[in-house]
C-alpha cells in the first residue's frame, strides 16, 4: 500500500503533465522487467513521467534511458519503441489532445 505522501506526489505529477489550458487524459502503465514495446506511433502528443524503475525509449535508433522522476515528450506520429529496465517500470502517460 502507498503512503499519503506518495499519493500527493502522484497528484502533483498529474497536474504538471496536464496543462490547465489543454484537454487530455492520463494512464498509469506498468511494464514487467525487460518488457518490450515494438515500434509504433500515437496520433496525439504524449508526455511520460517515470514513477518507479527505468525504461529505455528508442527514437530514430537513438536510446533515451529514463529513471524515476524523468520525463519524456513524444510528439504525435513519432515512431518509437521501448524496453523496461531490469526491475520493470511504472510511468504516467499524459495524452494531450489538440
Amino acid at each position: 500500500m502507498k503512503t499519503a505522501t506518495e499519493v500527493v506526489k502522484l497528484d502533483h505529477v498529474i497536474s504538471d503533465l496536464l496543462p490547465s489550458c489543454q484537454t487530455g487524459s492520463v494512464e498509469v502503465q506498468r511494464d514487467l522487467p525487460h518488457h518490450e514495446h515494438e515500434p509504433h506511433t500515437h496520433p496525439s502528443d504524449e508526455l511520460l513521467h517515470v514513477i518507479r524503475g527505468s525504461i529505455t525509449f528508442y527514437i530514430d535508433g537513438e536510446p533515451f534511458t529514463c529513471f524515476k522522476g524523468d520525463r519524456l515528450s513524444l510528439k504525435r506520429n513519432t515512431p518509437h519503441s521501448s524496453k523496461a529496465g531490469p526491475n520493470g517500470c511504472t510511468y504516467v502517460i499524459a495524452v494531450l489532445k489538440s
